[in-house]
């Protein structure tokens, strides 16, 4: 029974201390596009950013049988109080976003909306998940 204990014990410890893994804002910059499951949650077209590492971004839109738009815009990262990126931080518009980095790889990157929580339902607006391109 004690040795049943201590690999519980030892298992809860590793998930937790897995959970507070250091996001390394480096593997931002390159060109991200968001994806997801396509059995779950089918997206319109696609959506890809591509983070420069000095705050500046470029943001592609593809809407099937449509145009497509870019955007730019600049984003703020706070890894140290919050670990959040930010979209537009300086406007005031609805452009203007927060985001907790809740995985930064360098092949996968997901954001869920700072104030919610996870939930299929909210894949692509309240969770992003984004895959790196090549």
């Amino acid at each position: 029974m004690n040795i049943l204990k201590t690999l519980i014990c030892a298992a809860l410890l590793a998930a937790g201390l897995s959970g507070c893994e250091k996001i390394d804002v480096n593997k931002l910059e390159g060109t991200w596009s968001e994806q997801y499951d396509p059995t779950v949650f089918a997206m319109d077209g696609s959506v890809t950013y591509t983070f420069d590492g000095n705050g500046n971004y470029q943001k592609h839109v593809y809407v099937l049988g449509c145009e497509s738009h870019d955007y730019s815009g600049h984003y703020a990262i706070d890894l140290i109080n919050k670990g959040t990126i930010t979209i537009n931080p300086a406007m005031s518009d609805f452009s203007n976003v927060t985001y907790k980095l809740v995985k930064l790889t360098s092949k996968e990157m997901e954001w869920q909306k700072e104030g919610t929580t996870y939930s299929p339902g909210t894949w692509g607006s309240d969770y992003r998940h984004f895959v790196r391109e090549k």
